[in-house]
Parts: structure tokens; C-alpha cells; sequence
């Protein structure tokens, strides 16, 4: 595990949860294609998916031809997590995962993770996969509509201090990238989550450092 470039520059490093750590991508495209089938007959596959997928979740589901006059997105919510909260402990983290959380704590980097999934869910997951003790803190939502996380991730910045120079949020999608933006804080795009590359690149231009996995922060 030697040498970190991308890295190196700073003392913080803020995580997004979902599609950066956690691979859930596969089972986020089944479950939309549970949601379709109550709609039109679409389905996607993992490629389509990441085209698609993006924030708000309102304006995802429109995308794929949901519409939400006919079942409102409370409805759709709730059938998600209903499947999603049980399934998602078949789930892997991504390949390399707690190796780059342990240099980094080796390391001295801070971590924290910056999500905007429900807090409660995400603390029982780090749980599950042994990787809690990796983070100072954890700011999620305390619902499930998946809303943006700008306003937690300023709390966090607050709560913790942080100098947005010493800071780099990774994530998986154009949301974290504004984010990141928002917060006034550098970031890093893995195009192994959510999101396709091309999106991601396309998005961002020059802006922020887009890689394909997330062994090549290691």
C-alpha cells in the first residue's frame, strides 16, 4: 500500500456511503425494475441504470418513466426500503475498501462520512461490516427521501473544524461533486458506483479528479 498522491494533500477525508464504499448498484437496478414493472415495461441493466440515476430522486424517476401523479414518491420510498433495508446485507463493500480505510487511519487522515441515506440504517451497516471505528463521525439523513446533503455536510465542516484545504470528499456522483462545491471543500469521483464515467467527466470537467476504481486512491 504505498504512497497515496491523491491523498497525500490532505488531513480529512470525507466518504460518501452509498455506490462509493458500499457496492449496491446491482441491487439499486433491481429494485427500480420491481418499481417499473408497476409502470411500463422497462427495464434497465447495470449500464442504463448509470445513465440515468441521479439527484433529486424525483427527477430520476422521471427519467425512467415513473410517474409520480400515479404513485406518489412517499409510496415508492417506502416499496424501495422495504426491499432495499433487507437485501442490502448481501451486499458487498467495494474491493479494497477496509485496506484503504486502515492506511488512512495509519495514516492520521480524520474520515468521516457525509451520505444521504438514512443515519440510523448506515450506522447498523458499519456495524455489520466491521468498518465503524474507521470514522470521527457520521452525518446522514434522518429520513429516507435521499434530499441533498449540502446542509450536512456544513455541519459537519462546523462540528468538526475542519479547513476546507485539508478536506477531500470521494464519491460517486455529479451530487457529491456540488457538494463538495458547496462545502468549499476538493473532490475525488470513483466511476465504479452509480454514475457512469462519461457522466461523471463530462459533469466535472475540469474541476475534480475523476478514477475508475477505488484501489487507485491506494
Amino acid at each position: 500500500m504505498a504512497g497515496r498522491p491523491l491523498i497525500a494533500p490532505y488531513e480529512h477525508v470525507i466518504w460518501d456511503w452509498n455506490g462509493t464504499l458500499l457496492n449496491d448498484v446491482l441491487l439499486c437496478v433491481e429494485i427500480a425494475n420491481q418499481l417499473l414493472a408497476n409502470h411500463n415495461d422497462l427495464r434497465l441493466d447495470q449500464a442504463a441504470y448509470r445513465e440515468v440515476f441521479g439527484f433529486p430522486i424525483t427527477a430520476y424517476y422521471h427519467r425512467i418513466g415513473i410517474d409520480l401523479e400515479k404513485e406518489p414518491f412517499d409510496e415508492l420510498t417506502k416499496k424501495f426500503f422495504a426491499t432495499y433495508d433487507q437485501a442490502v446485507l448481501d451486499c458487498q463493500l467495494h474491493l479494497g475498501v477496509q485496506q484503504l480505510l486502515g492506511h488512512f487511519q495509519n495514516s492520521d487522515k480524520q474520515q468521516y462520512i457525509l451520505t444521504a441515506a438514512f443515519k440510523k440504517s448506515v450506522l447498523e451497516l458499519l456495524q455489520h461490516f466491521d468498518i465503524h471505528h474507521f470514522f470521527a463521525e457520521i452525518e446522514g439523513l434522518d429520513n429516507h427521501r435521499a434530499e441533498s446533503k449540502v446542509d450536512r455536510g456544513r455541519q459537519l465542516i462546523r462540528n468538526r473544524a475542519i479547513r476546507a484545504n485539508q478536506a477531500v470528499l470521494i464519491g460517486d456522483t455529479l451530487h457529491d461533486f456540488e457538494v463538495a462545491e458547496a462545502i468549499g471543500v476538493d473532490c475525488i469521483l470513483v466511476a465504479n458506483g452509480h454514475q457512469s464515467q462519461r457522466r461523471l467527466e463530462n459533469g466535472v470537467g475540469n474541476k475534480a479528479r475523476v478514477i475508475g476504481r477505488i484501489e487507485e486512491l491506494g
